[in-house]
């Protein structure tokens, strides 16, 4: 009975602390999940809805001490299935899926 009690407590802890950790994307009959290629997810799920090129501005310190600033850029494919499902949206860094995060209700 306490270990049922502590996996479901465990589960719950899980759900509340990670509510956007999503590891796939289902596309009909295929499942697309991080690490799969550009290729991959456009064989599978077809052209998004919407493709987006984010930069993110980032600070490094070289060896001399000297701060140098870079900007770093990802792809984000929005994919809508309609309103019986959610948005999702896949961010991809150097062809491949780093992540993979809902939004709302799709429309």
């Amino acid at each position: 009975m306490t270990f049922i009690s502590c996996r479901t407590l465990f589960i719950l802890c899980c759900a509340v602390l990670f509510p956007s950790l999503t590891l796939a994307m289902r596309c009909g009959n295929n499942l697309v999940d991080v690490g799969a290629s550009k290729i991959e997810v456009l064989a599978k799920c077809g052209e998004p809805a919407l493709k987006e090129e984010v930069g993110e501005d980032i600070s490094r310190e070289s060896d001399n001490r000297d701060t140098r600033r870079e900007r770093r850029y990802v792809e984000k494919w929005t994919y809508n299935f309609g309103s019986t499902r959610f948005i999702y949206v896949l961010t991809i860094k150097n062809g491949k899926v780093i992540d993979i995060s809902t939004e709302d209700k799709g429309f």
